[in-house]
């Protein structure tokens, strides 16, 4: 049984993701509590909100006393029946997902949750409750992520394995996807694009054009189970098109929030040709982005009455609010609607700022319920400016024909790889003379992998299953602060290393590491790069007067058959490294495991 529920700030259901079982189970519920009628239950419904409403409400209710007066947030209850319930927060919404899964497991899926949002939604969270479109889709991507966790390992350590080809084969679909992109840039709204190529749940290629931004991990990990949702096992090339918001790297001036229009074409059996074109006034949209943030920032602050930083606070908001006020000058509305938006959001800012201004200068106490009284109007108007100017494009229809075009093109050129490419997605990386039963190795600063296939195995295989746990447990230490470990069972042995390389695969020891256990609250990020990109975190911190950039940080987990002595398994993983470096190029000099 598992389930997911989204409440806004005022503690309004806003999504519900139900599976058959729990959603029986909250009829069931809710009958009982006299708040539904047995003859109107429809088990292929959802369930109605002010139902779900009632039913959590002292729940949602003591969670936001402890949030907002306390600072000391529920992160999990469990209950009877091994059924356990945990809570996040983004934004102010308060994100609960109910699971017979272990807390661990349950925290990564809904921090995924956020991630998938933040993706189809930006920070215009509210947008999900009335976007059937749009909710559906967050329906079936979690789904879709919850499917691939269990059978697919790229899904399970947050990274997407690179489909290993040979030059020519390389030439030829690099040749292709700059022909898409230059075709893209025949249209003037075109001119910062990408284009890509997954084959399956694997990475094959990305051509970018010179004025685009580039892409984060996460990015490219959320198209691929993008492609993954949108596959039907059509062999028709029907194209899929919506505006998602990716992150972009860290350290690029408009990371965080780039508008993009993508376009989704299955050209081959697995074979997905993905079209991204920058959309809108990326430097609009981030700072909208970090005018979101500031709000939350400053209502928590007004709710926990933390009136020292509360002058910090605004002088934060405000000068977010400059600049997108200077991004809006520069632009051009094309709508009664938008300029309008756009009006409106300037007269509620500066009604707003006067009543913090007058605050400040007189110290009353009384005037913050005037400024909470008047906050709402400017988050409302800050939602209407984001939705109209970053979030919506009337040309999604409009360039159906030209990408279909586009998608031809590819087509025809990669006709004769076509078989190739099937066969390398079944059989992508093979070592067979070394004494793994099953090696994965992770470059965490491109989020690539290098690893002989699982996907299609028997989902009861006892090798598979022993991979997922070695991954879990491995998680478990490294957020203790431990990179290298090596343990055994009555069947395996394991090894878990993660280093430090910089430019010039010199190895590198860190200053620290961040330790969950030293921590009184749950550590920001978890192992992964959907909630949260763990291993950036990890180079700031152990490496604070280097530039993130610059160092490079690879993961290797490694299976043995049979019980291994510890001095073999340094061994064999130092070969490893070695061998892999020569045949794929992911990895640096040899390796100091220890």
């Amino acid at each position: 049984m598992e389930g997911v529920l989204i409440f806004d700030q005022s503690n309004d259901l806003i999504y519900q993701n139900f599976n058959d079982a729990m959603r029986a189970k909250m009829s069931r519920h809710a009958i009982d509590l006299g708040l539904m009628e047995d003859d109107k239950r429809d088990s292929r419904k959802d369930l109605d909100a002010n139902v779900l409403i009632q039913i959590f409400s002292p729940l949602v209710a003591s969670q936001r006393i402890m949030m907002c007066q306390f600072d000391n947030a529920y992160t999990s209850v469990q209950m009877e029946n091994n059924l356990n319930l945990v809570f996040d927060e983004f934004l102010g919404y308060l994100f609960i997902e109910i699971s017979n899964k272990e807390v661990d497991q349950v925290r990564r899926e809904i921090g995924v949750c956020i991630c998938l949002l933040k993706h189809i939604c930006g920070p215009n969270l509210h947008i999900i409750k009335n976007d059937t479109k749009k909710s559906h889709l967050l329906t079936n991507l979690i789904t879709t992520y919850r499917r691939l966790y269990m059978a697919n390992q790229g899904i399970l350590v947050e990274a997407i394995e690179q489909l290993l080809v040979n030059a020519d084969v390389k030439n030829t679909v690099v040749s292709a996807l700059q022909g898409a992109t230059e075709k893209l840039k025949q249209d003037p709204h075109s001119q910062r694009s990408h284009s890509i190529m997954f084959v399956g749940n694997k990475f094959l290629s990305l051509y970018s054009s010179k004025q685009a931004q580039e892409l984060s991990p996460a990015d490219m990990l959320f198209l691929n189970i993008f492609c993954q949702t949108l596959d039907r096992g059509e062999h028709s090339k029907r194209i899929e098109s919506h505006v998602v918001f990716l992150q972009g790297c860290v350290g690029q001036t408009t990371s965080g929030c780039i508008p993009h229009i993508v376009h989704v074409s299955k050209l081959f059996d697995d074979v997905f040709l993905v079209l991204l074109i920058e959309h809108g006034n990326i430097a609009l949209s981030g700072n909208l982005y970090d005018v979101f943030f500031a709000l939350q920032k400053i209502q928590n602050m007004q709710m926990q009455m933390d009136v020292e930083n509360l002058r910090p606070a605004f002088d934060s908001l405000e000068t977010y609010v400059k600049h997108t006020m200077d991004s809006l000058k520069k632009l051009k509305h094309n709508t009664t609607e938008a300029d309008e938006a756009v009006r409106n959001f300037t007269l509620r800012w500066e009604n707003l700022r006067k009543r913090y201004v007058e605050y400040f200068k007189n110290s009353d106490g009384a005037l913050i319920v005037t400024i909470e009284s008047n906050m709402p109007m400017f988050v409302d108007a800050t939602k209407e400016v984001f939705k109209l100017l970053c979030g919506e494009c009337s040309t999604l229809e409009h360039g159906l024909q030209r990408v279909s075009d586009i998608a031809d093109m590819v087509e025809g050129r990669l006709t004769e790889v076509f078989n190739f490419l099937q066969v390398k997605s079944q059989k992508n990386f093979s070592m067979g003379s070394y004494p793994f039963q099953k090696y994965t190795l992770i470059n965490r600063n491109n989020g690539r992998i290098v690893a002989p296939g699982l996907d299609h195995e028997h989902p009861d295989d006892v090798l598979k299953e022993r991979i997922w746990s070695m991954v879990e447990l491995s998680r478990t230490y490294l957020h203790k602060g431990h990179t290298s470990m090596i343990w055994k069972d009555t069947t395996f042995s394991y090894g878990y290393f993660l280093w430090f390389e910089d430019v010039n695969g010199t190895a590198l020891n860190p200053k620290e590491l961040p330790d969950s256990t030293t921590s009184s609250s749950k550590p920001s990020t978890i192992a992964g790069i959907l909630a949260g990109d763990y291993y950036h975190r990890m180079i700031e911190q152990g490496f604070p007067r280097s530039a993130p950039s610059k160092i490079r940080c690879y993961e290797l987990f490694c299976v043995h058959i049979g019980l291994v002595t510890p001095t073999n398994v340094l061994e064999h993983c130092r070969r490893l490294s070695v061998t892999i470096n020569d045949v794929t190029g992911c990895v640096g000099n040899p390796i100091d495991l220890l």
